[in-house]
């Protein structure tokens, strides 16, 4: 790469990183822990997506690519199998796959789309384990269902009769659901704008845009600000959602499927902050 870009690519990246360094720190992860991790990224993403079609990548080309040594390659290769094994358990697919069909399945709602309130098990209606079965697949519905009532998104109202409290679940944010949620949601991010940057036409280019000030507004105005955003994003979201539960779902046997969605994010900084950042 010609020096003059990668010099504003890296730029770019170190003012990227700034808020997750900042994420980093704060949870006591020093510099040698991040780098091993970017270092098994690197490895990870370079066999990946930079493999010859249909062949295996070689040490000595993820070597080339990456600027380790091939024994180092080899090594971290090694420990990323073994991280993999030992991931944490994280039920953040399960349960936002349960609270959108709990809330848009046309079974497991009653009048107005009101969700309705279900058994775990029941003989001759609708229950949550084919709720489970049918939004969730192949995991288990009483470790689920143990899951929502911890994390208070679910009640039990009766003796085995459970109620859905809410649509939208934030995860807390050291659990393992709220550092996916980190994750994905970065990922995702940073996924579109990567893609946005290797198209050239605009109707391959996926939808991304932001609206502020140039001058910024008044600290006062902030909450006012945030509560109509909010309301205004959260309509939005849900109209979305609701169109897409409209749509035929795929086969679980096909392997022709998408995972797509749509992100809204409120961001908020000062001057100070972007100049450090």
């Amino acid at each position: 790469m010609d020096e003059s870009p990668k010099r504003g690519l890296l730029a770019a990246y170190g003012r990227l990183l700034g808020p997750l360094v900042r994420i980093l720190i704060r949870n006591g992860v020093t510099f040698g822990e991040f780098a091993e991790v970017a270092k098994q990224t690197y490895v990870a993403v370079a066999a990946k997506d930079f493999a010859v079609t249909n062949k295996e990548i070689t040490q000595t080309r993820i070597s080339a690519l990456t600027g380790l040594q091939q024994g180092e390659v080899k090594r971290v290769r090694q420990l990323d199998g073994e991280a993999q094994r030992r991931k944490n358990s994280s039920f953040l697919n399960q349960i936002a796959g349960i609270l959108f069909g709990w809330h848009t399945d046309s079974d497991f709602t009653g009048p107005y789309g009101v969700p309705l309130e279900l058994r775990l098990d029941a003989s001759n209606q609708v229950d949550f384990r084919e709720l489970s079965r049918r939004h969730v697949g192949d995991f288990s519905p009483e470790t689920l269902l143990a899951e929502l009532l911890k994390i208070g998104a679910v009640v039990e109202t009766e003796k085995n009769w459970f109620k859905v409290l809410t649509r939208n679940f934030i995860p807390e944010p050291a659990a393992p659901e709220g550092l996916d949620h980190l994750a994905i949601s970065v990922q995702e991010f940073v996924s579109t704008l990567d893609h946005n940057r290797t198209k050239t036409k605009p109707s391959e280019k996926l939808f991304e845009r932001q609206v502020y000030t140039e001058e910024g507004i008044r600290a006062e105005d902030l909450p006012r600000f945030t509560e109509f955003a909010n309301h205004k994003a959260q309509l939005l979201l849900e109209e979305i959602d609701n169109w897409l539960s409209q749509l035929d779902k795929p086969d679980v046997t096909t392997t022709n499927k998408l995972s797509t969605g749509l992100g809204i994010y409120h961001y908020i900084h000062s001057d100070d902050q972007v100049k450090r950042d």
